[in-house]
Protein backbone atom coordinates (compact mmCIF):
# COMPACT_ATOMS: atom_id res chain seq x y z
CA UNK A 1 0.00 0.00 0.00
CA UNK A 2 1.36 3.48 -0.77
CA UNK A 3 -0.88 6.25 0.63
CA UNK A 4 -0.08 10.20 1.33
CA UNK A 5 -2.56 11.91 2.92
CA UNK A 6 -1.26 15.97 3.72
CA UNK A 7 -3.20 19.27 4.42
CA UNK A 8 -1.33 21.38 1.92
CA UNK A 9 0.88 19.95 -0.88
CA UNK A 10 2.62 22.76 -1.42
CA UNK A 11 4.30 22.38 2.11
CA UNK A 12 7.83 20.90 3.36
CA UNK A 13 6.25 18.38 4.65
CA UNK A 14 3.31 17.98 2.48
CA UNK A 15 6.18 17.51 -0.57
CA UNK A 16 7.66 15.25 1.94
CA UNK A 17 5.01 12.64 2.51
CA UNK A 18 4.17 12.82 -0.98
CA UNK A 19 8.03 12.37 -1.82
CA UNK A 20 8.20 9.22 -0.06
CA UNK A 21 5.15 7.85 -1.46
CA UNK A 22 6.26 8.32 -4.60
CA UNK A 23 9.96 6.61 -4.45
CA UNK A 24 8.02 4.39 -2.87
CA UNK A 25 7.01 3.42 -6.52
CA UNK A 26 10.52 2.56 -7.76
CA UNK A 27 10.96 4.57 -10.98
CA UNK A 28 12.94 7.43 -11.44
CA UNK A 29 10.54 9.84 -12.67
CA UNK A 30 6.68 8.53 -11.70
CA UNK A 31 3.86 9.60 -14.43
CA UNK A 32 1.10 11.19 -11.66
CA UNK A 33 -2.36 11.39 -13.18
CA UNK A 34 -4.52 14.39 -11.36
CA UNK A 35 -8.29 14.02 -10.25
CA UNK A 36 -10.23 17.12 -10.40
CA UNK A 37 -12.59 17.90 -6.94
CA UNK A 38 -14.62 19.98 -9.45
CA UNK A 39 -14.41 21.63 -12.58
CA UNK A 40 -11.46 23.70 -13.31
CA UNK A 41 -11.56 24.91 -16.71
CA UNK A 42 -8.54 27.47 -16.86
CA UNK A 43 -6.10 24.57 -15.34
CA UNK A 44 -4.79 27.11 -12.28
CA UNK A 45 -5.15 24.21 -9.46
CA UNK A 46 -4.03 21.66 -11.98
CA UNK A 47 -0.93 23.84 -13.17
CA UNK A 48 0.02 25.16 -9.68
CA UNK A 49 -0.20 21.10 -8.76
CA UNK A 50 1.95 20.62 -11.78
CA UNK A 51 4.95 22.71 -10.24
CA UNK A 52 4.84 20.88 -7.02
CA UNK A 53 5.04 17.49 -8.66
CA UNK A 54 8.46 18.88 -10.77
CA UNK A 55 10.31 19.82 -7.66
CA UNK A 56 9.77 16.25 -6.30
CA UNK A 57 11.31 14.77 -9.44
CA UNK A 58 7.59 13.60 -10.55
CA UNK A 59 5.61 14.42 -13.54
CA UNK A 60 2.14 15.15 -13.26
CA UNK A 61 0.96 14.60 -16.95
CA UNK A 62 -2.88 14.40 -16.88
CA UNK A 63 -6.23 15.80 -15.90
CA UNK A 64 -9.53 14.13 -15.17
CA UNK A 65 -12.60 15.82 -14.58
CA UNK A 66 -15.97 13.94 -13.53
CA UNK A 67 -18.35 16.57 -13.80
CA UNK A 68 -19.47 17.86 -17.54
CA UNK A 69 -15.50 17.71 -18.89
CA UNK A 70 -15.74 13.47 -18.03
CA UNK A 71 -14.03 11.53 -20.48
CA UNK A 72 -13.91 7.96 -19.78
CA UNK A 73 -10.89 7.34 -21.60
CA UNK A 74 -8.93 9.31 -19.68
CA UNK A 75 -9.85 7.29 -16.69
CA UNK A 76 -8.93 4.00 -18.35
CA UNK A 77 -5.87 5.86 -18.95
CA UNK A 78 -5.17 7.14 -15.44
CA UNK A 79 -5.20 3.59 -13.98
CA UNK A 80 -1.76 3.11 -16.12
CA UNK A 81 -0.15 6.02 -14.52
CA UNK A 82 2.38 5.39 -11.19
CA UNK A 83 0.18 7.30 -8.77
CA UNK A 84 -2.75 9.57 -8.88
CA UNK A 85 -3.65 12.17 -7.06
CA UNK A 86 -7.01 13.28 -5.44
CA UNK A 87 -7.23 17.31 -5.36
CA UNK A 88 -8.46 19.44 -2.95
CA UNK A 89 -11.34 21.41 -2.58
CA UNK A 90 -15.26 20.63 -1.69
CA UNK A 91 -15.20 17.20 -0.06
CA UNK A 92 -18.49 16.61 -0.59
CA UNK A 93 -19.02 17.26 -3.93
CA UNK A 94 -15.94 15.58 -4.91
CA UNK A 95 -17.37 12.33 -3.13
CA UNK A 96 -20.84 13.11 -4.45
CA UNK A 97 -19.01 12.80 -8.49
CA UNK A 98 -16.45 9.85 -7.46
CA UNK A 99 -19.79 7.99 -6.40
CA UNK A 100 -21.54 8.65 -9.50
CA UNK A 101 -18.83 7.88 -12.04
CA UNK A 102 -18.38 4.76 -10.06
CA UNK A 103 -14.88 5.11 -8.79
CA UNK A 104 -14.40 4.40 -5.13
CA UNK A 105 -14.27 0.66 -5.73
CA UNK A 106 -11.81 1.07 -9.05
CA UNK A 107 -9.51 3.65 -7.15
CA UNK A 108 -9.13 0.53 -4.16
CA UNK A 109 -8.35 -2.06 -6.97
CA UNK A 110 -5.77 0.16 -8.12
CA UNK A 111 -4.18 0.47 -5.07
CA UNK A 112 -4.61 -3.28 -5.17
CA UNK A 113 -2.33 -3.63 -7.48
CA UNK A 114 0.68 -1.68 -6.40
CA UNK A 115 -0.54 2.13 -7.50
CA UNK A 116 -0.36 4.59 -5.09
CA UNK A 117 -2.98 7.28 -4.42
CA UNK A 118 -1.54 10.67 -3.08
CA UNK A 119 -4.81 12.95 -1.32
CA UNK A 120 -4.34 16.39 -0.71
CA UNK A 121 -7.39 17.65 2.42
CA UNK A 122 -10.39 16.73 0.30
CA UNK A 123 -8.82 14.20 -1.24
CA UNK A 124 -7.22 13.12 1.57
CA UNK A 125 -10.38 12.96 3.34
CA UNK A 126 -11.87 10.87 1.27
CA UNK A 127 -9.07 8.11 1.92
CA UNK A 128 -10.66 7.49 5.27
CA UNK A 129 -13.68 5.65 6.04
CA UNK A 130 -16.11 8.51 5.87
CA UNK A 131 -15.69 12.03 4.89
CA UNK A 132 -17.56 13.17 8.25
CA UNK A 133 -14.50 15.31 9.09
CA UNK A 134 -15.02 17.74 6.63
CA UNK A 135 -17.36 19.92 8.81
CA UNK A 136 -14.34 20.69 11.27
CA UNK A 137 -13.19 22.22 8.00
CA UNK A 138 -15.73 24.25 7.34
CA UNK A 139 -17.20 22.83 4.15
CA UNK A 140 -21.16 22.19 3.94
CA UNK A 141 -22.80 19.82 2.45
CA UNK A 142 -24.55 22.11 -0.53
CA UNK A 143 -24.65 19.06 -2.78
CA UNK A 144 -26.66 17.45 -0.52
CA UNK A 145 -24.84 13.79 -0.41
CA UNK A 146 -26.89 11.21 1.23
CA UNK A 147 -24.03 8.36 1.75
CA UNK A 148 -20.67 9.99 3.71
CA UNK A 149 -18.96 6.66 2.91
CA UNK A 150 -15.80 6.83 1.28
CA UNK A 151 -12.49 4.72 0.59
CA UNK A 152 -11.43 2.99 4.17
CA UNK A 153 -8.15 2.89 3.15
CA UNK A 154 -6.66 3.93 6.44
CA UNK A 155 -8.81 3.24 9.56
CA UNK A 156 -8.79 6.92 10.81
CA UNK A 157 -10.34 9.91 10.04
CA UNK A 158 -8.30 12.92 8.76
CA UNK A 159 -8.98 16.88 9.88
CA UNK A 160 -6.65 18.77 7.83
CA UNK A 161 -5.91 23.01 7.83
CA UNK A 162 -5.51 22.46 11.80
CA UNK A 163 -3.96 25.37 13.61
CA UNK A 164 -0.28 23.81 14.34
CA UNK A 165 -0.64 26.00 17.40
CA UNK A 166 -3.75 23.76 19.00
CA UNK A 167 -2.49 21.80 22.40
CA UNK A 168 -5.83 20.14 22.76
CA UNK A 169 -7.62 18.25 19.93
CA UNK A 170 -10.50 17.44 22.77
CA UNK A 171 -12.92 20.44 21.05
CA UNK A 172 -12.14 19.63 17.35
CA UNK A 173 -12.84 15.64 18.68
CA UNK A 174 -16.38 16.92 20.51
CA UNK A 175 -17.26 19.13 17.52
CA UNK A 176 -17.17 16.05 15.04
CA UNK A 177 -19.14 13.93 17.62
CA UNK A 178 -21.84 16.25 18.24
CA UNK A 179 -22.15 16.49 14.25
CA UNK A 180 -22.40 13.12 14.46
CA UNK A 181 -25.16 12.88 16.26
CA UNK A 182 -26.67 15.53 14.67
CA UNK A 183 -26.75 13.85 11.30
CA UNK A 184 -26.75 10.03 12.71
CA UNK A 185 -30.87 9.83 11.83
CA UNK A 186 -30.65 11.56 8.38
CA UNK A 187 -27.26 10.17 6.32
CA UNK A 188 -26.02 6.86 6.06
CA UNK A 189 -22.76 6.56 8.18
CA UNK A 190 -20.91 3.49 8.08
CA UNK A 191 -19.62 3.83 11.52
CA UNK A 192 -18.00 6.40 14.21
CA UNK A 193 -14.53 5.95 14.28
CA UNK A 194 -12.36 5.90 17.54
CA UNK A 195 -9.02 7.66 15.87
CA UNK A 196 -8.98 11.03 14.22
CA UNK A 197 -5.90 12.34 13.03
CA UNK A 198 -5.59 16.30 13.13
CA UNK A 199 -3.26 17.35 10.26
CA UNK A 200 -1.97 20.82 10.58
CA UNK A 201 -1.05 22.47 6.87
CA UNK A 202 3.07 22.13 7.34
CA UNK A 203 2.10 18.37 7.92
CA UNK A 204 1.51 14.99 6.40
CA UNK A 205 1.38 10.90 5.99
CA UNK A 206 2.88 8.76 4.25
CA UNK A 207 1.51 4.98 4.04
CA UNK A 208 3.93 3.00 2.64
CA UNK A 209 3.88 -1.04 3.31
CA UNK A 210 3.74 -4.76 1.33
Amino acid sequence: MKLALVSDANSDNGMAAIDCVLKACGVDMPRVAYIASEPDPERCYYRATQAIYRQIGADLSLYVELESGFDESAVTFMFNFDAIHLSGGDTFRFLKWLQKRNLLTALQTYLGDGGALIGVSAGAMIMTPSIESAWLCGDNNDVKLQDLSAMSLVPFQFVPHVDSDIKDGGTLIDALSDRYRAVESSFVIREQIDEIYLCPDDAGIAVVDD
